[in-house]
């Protein structure tokens, strides 16, 4: 193994050692407050070392760091394949219904409810969206009363999550990149969204479709929490373990982490606070800022100083709230207009609309600095009789921010 072209730190134990990331394992756990900064590594190495990875980034951590280094989307970008059910293959629909209960923490009961509605959509051609499962769930055969009642209640209160056409999933299967689902609406869409793209990825992966080296999955007590009730099924959790490529897990709360899924991964990379925290080892404690890499299979430990994660584009200096670096007056300008003139204006279409007077990477660089800087919003808004989209809304801020361009 070449541990030069993907390497993560200089070993403690081996003088001149390198710890790479090709020699973590297939099945890896990265644990402790510290995480999200070895996810980031793991992605910038792994990226250097010519690995495609899958990134997806639900708390948000890894993204700041390596953008450039991957093809970044928003939890939004695929979320409608995410949403688009296989034909009838029930086996995507039964992933879907996973996705749900483990998102909603469903019982087994509730979870069979949504796979039998799920069953009812795939034969429309349907998408499993929240809207479509609401109305889907009235007409299931054989579940009355109060259960599906309650079950539409818990589904009609994530309606808001909803997807529009854009970004081909091969783009995260075949080539590897990073989904940021920091941008979710609320904590809840953002899991659910992380959950459905998980089933996806499982449901590519069963047809030998799943070209990525890996999958790297942050925030995952989030999507995969410490079971509340022992007759939950967990089957989004059994089919991720059967996985077939290099699987790694971050999370910086291990204690919220379900029990079996961290019995189920060898190999475990804890920062050095959640190393010393652990009680009754007779190993010696970790140095401050260091890794310790603990291989279940053969009982050994080993720990590492990281390195330094280069970013491939300088930091921008942080804004005042209510403030916007000009970079492009006209472009500015430009895009708040267009943002007030039409409804439905996504950021593909104001993309592909603008891209005849300026550069489409200029226009993505700017839709993110108004965004970021509450000029505009992502907000779900009625298309004709399709599905809804999330569109760009101007807000207060950023109307005063197109008067005064304009006075």
């Amino acid at each position: 193994m070449n541990e030069v072209a993907g390497w993560l730190g200089y070993s403690l134990d081996r003088p001149g050692g390198r710890i790479g990331v090709r020699g973590l394992g297939d099945r890896v756990l990265l644990l402790g407050r510290q995480a999200g900064r070895l996810a980031s590594l793991y992605s910038y190495s792994a990226a250097e070392a010519g690995m495609k990875v899958a990134v997806l980034d639900v708390d948000g951590s890894v993204s700041p760091d390596v953008r450039g280094y991957y093809d970044t989307y928003d939890y939004s970008s695929m979320l409608y394949e995410a949403f688009r059910l296989e034909g009838e293959d029930a086996m995507h629909g039964q992933l879907v219904a996973g996705a749900y209960a483990a998102a909603l923490d469903l019982t087994p009961e509730e979870e069979a409810i949504l796979s039998a509605a799920l069953q009812k959509l795939s034969a429309q051609n349907d998408l499993a969206t929240p809207t479509s499962l609401y109305d889907a769930l009235g007409g299931v055969e054989g579940f009355r009363g109060f259960y599906v009642d309650k079950l539409r209640g818990r589904i009609g209160a994530l309606k808001l999550l909803d997807a529009t056409r854009a970004e081909p999933f091969d783009r995260l299967t075949f080539e590897g990149a990073l989904v940021d689902f920091s941008s979710a609406p609320y904590p809840q869409a953002a899991e659910l969204a992380a959950c459905l793209y998980v089933a996806k990825v499982l449901y590519t992966a069963r047809s030998s479709a799943f070209r990525s080296d890996a999958l790297l999955v942050t925030g995952a007590h989030r999507i995969f929490r410490s079971l509340t009730r022992f007759q939950h099924s967990g089957r989004l959790m059994a089919h991720l373990l059967e996985f077939p490529a290099p699987l790694v897990l971050a999370t910086q709360i291990p204690a919220l982490m379900n029990d079996r899924l961290l019995e189920s991964m060898p190999v475990r990379v804890y920062s050095s606070e959640a190393w010393n925290a652990r009680r009754n080892w007779k190993q010696a404690a970790a140095l401050a800022c260091s890794f310790i890499v603990c291989d279940d299979r053969s009982g050994a430990s080993s720990g590492f100083a990281p390195r330094f994660v280069r970013p491939k584009r300088p930091a921008e200096s942080p804004a005042r709230p209510g403030t916007h670096v000009v970079v492009n007056r006209g472009l500015t300008r430009t895009i708040l207009e267009d943002v007030v003139r039409f409804d439905t204006a996504s950021r593909q279409s104001v993309v592909m609309y603008l891209s005849a007077m300026f550069l489409a990477s200029d226009v993505e660089a700017e839709l993110d600095r108004l965004h970021s800087g509450g000029f505009l919003i992502l907000e779900p808004k009625e298309n004709g009789s399709g599905p809804k989209i999330f569109a760009y809304t101007v807000t207060e801020a950023g109307r005063r921010l197109l008067r005064g361009m304009t006075e």
